[in-house]
Parts: structure tokens; C-alpha cells; sequence
């Protein structure tokens, strides 16, 4: 019932402002997973059975945005309604500024410095590789993050960003970033300086470099590295319209701490029905000394309503 009463909240937001907010956007969709995974027996701390499951959501946004000459205020909210009848967030944020600067703050994901494409499912087998995503965003509810965003010239934004918490084991830090667009070719770099609320450790610094180029409106390749301490990744992607592959390789300081993972996926129509699709995917994942193999197969409903 607590559910239905914040989704009832959300219609009526959405109805009662409309009239003010000629720019209010409202959509939902429904994602529903059913995932087979292969026996683990090593390492100890990732063991299972093999298993069929099914998991999904139903996520209902409402956007907004408006604008007094080159000054703007926008907003987004994604309420999820879970599977298995619990509720979440999934973005709520605000952004404010103009067209040289601006300020997000909320839950959000910043700039991402190692974009993988099409991860419908991806499984790494004991060792998680670094992606340079520690800082990148949607944190806790007690958790601070904000970014402020200069467009420095065209095609070229900074981005600042900053998270806070004082919650033991937590992530906080800052995260400076810069993306570089010219014709099909996107540059993206960055830094987190990445500190663990109640660890005796010091900060540990680490890098994305991400280099993309667009082969046409829905298809794209990257070339991905990160890089914090002992921990290094490189990964490869590219999506070719309704299909998609990957390969991610990640090595830390032990004979354990290391996986290559490749996956890929396809998206077909539902039965011709206008945002509807059924993705079958698959993940494989060889790690190091003393770790199984994992296998991982998806058939991943999509429908937008």
C-alpha cells in the first residue's frame, strides 16, 4: 500500500503542475530480467549453485526544465517500484545555471570515464575490476555530491566533482573531469581522489582515459583505460545499432585480483509493439588463481508505455 500511495503522489505532482511547467516531461517503463548463472565453487566469498532467477522494475520519471534567457533550472526524479515489492530511487537531482556554467546536485552519475556500451549483463568472476567510477555518483541518501560543470569552449566541458559522507565505508573525494568533442571523436579524462570514511588507509588517486568515436547516430566504439594504485583495466566496446560487444580486462597487485570478461547482447522487437524489445545477452568471465569461471545468460523485456 505505502507504494501505491507514492506512485498515486507522483501522478498528482505531475497533473497538478502540468499547467505551470509547459516543459514537464512524464514516462515509465517496465524492465524484467530472468538471468541463468553457472555453479561457482571458488572463491569461497562468491560461491553458488547454479540458478535461474528473475528480477525487474517498473521506473516512473518526471522531468522538467525551465529557462530565463541562457539561465536555466531543470530537474529529474526516476522512482523505481522493484520486483520484489520494495521502492527505490534512482535519480533525483537539480541543475541550475547557464550557458558558460552550471551546478547539478542530488543523486546523479557524473561523467562517465569508462563507458562500457551495451552491459545488459556483465559478471566478473572474484576480482572487480577498477572502472574509475568510485565517484561517479548515486550514493546513499545521506551522501553530498555535486559537480559543477564549465563549458570551457566548444566541444570542450570540465566538470568538478565533489562527494561527502561520513558513513564507515563509504567512498567520498573529489573527481575532476574533462570531455573533448570534435566531429565523431569524444576524449573524455578525469582523476578521483578517493578517500574511505573510517579506513586507517590514505587517499588513493586514480585515472580514466576514454577515446569514442561515433560510426553513425546509434553506433559507436570505445577504448577504455583506469588505473588506481595496483588496480588496472582496459576495456574495449562497440555497439552497432541493436547489438552490442565488450571486453573487459582487469589485473590488481595478486595472482588472484585479475578477470577478462567479454559480453554481448541484441535487442529485437516485440512483437512490432512501438517500445517494446526483448534483449537476449551473455557474459563470460575467467579470473585468476583459484577462481571459477562465471557464465551468466539474459533475456532482458523492455517496454516503454
Amino acid at each position: 500500500m505505502p507504494h501505491a500511495f507514492k506512485l498515486v503522489a507522483l501522478v498528482a505532482l505531475c497533473a497538478t503542475t502540468a499547467a505551470a511547467h509547459a516543459d514537464l516531461g512524464f514516462d515509465a517503463n517496465l524492465e524484467l530480467d530472468t538471468t541463468h548463472y553457472n555453479a561457482v565453487d571458488a572463491p569461497a566469498t562468491n560461491a553458488r549453485d547454479s540458478d535461474l532467477s528473475m528480477g525487474g522494475r517498473v521506473e516512473v520519471n518526471v522531468a522538467a526544465k525551465a529557462t530565463n534567457g541562457d539561465a536555466f533550472v531543470a530537474g529529474r526524479a526516476s522512482l523505481l517500484l522493484k520486483k520484489d515489492g520494495d521502492t527505490g530511487v534512482d535519480d533525483m537531482w537539480v541543475q541550475f545555471g547557464n550557458a558558460g556554467m552550471d551546478i547539478k546536485m542530488g543523486r546523479f552519475e557524473a561523467l562517465d570515464l569508462f563507458p562500457v556500451g551495451k552491459d545488459t549483463v556483465v559478471e566478473y568472476a572474484g576480482y572487480t575490476p577498477y572502472l574509475a567510477n568510485t565517484l561517479r555518483g548515486r550514493k546513499g541518501s545521506d551522501v553530498v555530491h555535486g559537480a559543477l560543470g564549465l563549458n570551457a569552449a566548444t566541444g570542450l566541458r570540465v566538470e568538478l566533482g565533489l562527494v561527502y559522507s561520513k558513513e564507515d565505508g563509504e567512498a567520498r573525494g573529489f573527481r575532476p573531469g574533462v570531455t573533448y568533442t570534435t566531429g565523431p571523436v569524444t576524449l573524455r579524462a578525469g582523476i578521483e581522489s578517493v578517500k574511505v570514511v573510517g579506513s586507517t588507509a590514505g587517499s588513493e588517486n586514480g585515472v580514466g582515459l576514454s577515446l569514442g568515436y561515433a560510426l553513425g547516430k546509434d553506433s559507436n566504439l570505445n577504448l577504455n583505460l583506469a588505473k588506481k594504485e595496483d588496480d588496472k583495466s582496459i576495456g574495449v566496446n562497440a555497439v552497432f545499432g541493436p547489438a552490442g560487444v565488450g571486453l573487459i580486462v582487469g589485473k590488481g597487485a595478486t595472482s588472484a585480483d585479475k578477470v577478462t570478461t567479454v559480453y554481448a547482447a541484441y535487442s529485437l522487437p516485440l512483437f512490432g509493439v512501438k517500445g517494446a524489445t526483448i534483449t537476449p545477452a551473455i557474459s563470460y568471465s575467467k579470473g585468476g588463481t583459484g577462481t571459477d569461471p562465471q557464465l551468466a545468460v539474459r533475456a532482458r523485456i523492455n517496454y516503454a508505455f
